[in-house]
């Protein structure tokens, strides 16, 4: 059963007492978010937001298929959706404190955050292709989710390197079978092409990146061949 588990002025969260272990310390993990998003995406404000969590996968996925009216479209892997502008997520009800898997899924709602935010206020609004790889890259590192692995940078992109097989044409990846495979994982090397260019060019040059969409595509064809080449 869903209880309610904090509402302030942003966020409202309805989770089962099972996940209390994760969503005690999530409202300064979202506030923190939030106040780094709002200066990424130059607004003031932001419309408040509804979480809803589930210790239950097939309760997940009934309750997003409900929202969509079918019951197709959510991959095998999904654990995790924006749907109505909501951020809903399926999170194991036992995880051990302190492991990856578990500092993952304590920013996971400020990871569908940065997809609704970016959604809103930027593709959306302007009218622009939602580049899958991008948006993907950007809300793993931006949401924090990754903060400890990213420690080490260096060798965070050599074991990415180590572990794909193939290199994908980062503009071709779509939610579904071909963006998490043997040869490459979609969302890694999503998340090593975005960190590598906010590197590279800083924080003002990539808010203006937001904006340009043959900029991204373009990054999206040699960013991995780039880094590839320099580190292998």
């Amino acid at each position: 059963m869903n209880n309610m588990q904090f509402n302030n002025y942003n966020f409202i969260i309805y989770s089962p007492d099972s996940l209390k272990y994760l969503t005690d310390d999530m409202e300064k993990i979202l506030n923190n978010s939030l106040d780094d998003y709002k200066y990424l995406f130059n607004v003031d404000n932001f419309r408040k937001i509804q979480i809803n969590y589930f210790d239950d996968l097939d309760e997940f996925r009934n309750y997003i298929y409900n929202l969509r009216g079918e019951k197709e479209s959510l991959p095998e892997y999904a654990k995790g959706t924006f749907d109505k502008g909501m951020i809903n997520a399926y999170i194991e009800p036992n995880i051990i404190k302190d492991t990856p898997l578990y500092n993952k899924k304590r920013y996971n709602a400020s990871h569908e955050l940065f997809h609704i935010m970016y959604q809103e206020l930027v593709w959306e609004k302007n009218n622009l292709p939602r580049v899958i790889w991008f948006d993907e890259g950007m809300a793993q590192l931006f949401s924090g989710e990754y903060k400890n692995e990213l420690e080490d940078n260096e060798t965070f992109i050599k074991n990415v390197i180590s572990n794909t097989k193939t290199i994908p044409d980062l503009n071709e990846l779509s939610h579904g079978s071909q963006f998490e495979t043997d040869d490459y994982s979609g969302y890694k090397l999503s998340l090593l092409a975005v960190k590598y260019i906010y590197d590279k060019i800083g924080i003002e040059d990539f808010k203006k990146l937001l904006y340009d969409i043959d900029k991204i595509h373009e990054y999206g064809k040699n960013i991995l061949f780039e880094i590839f080449e320099m580190y292998k």
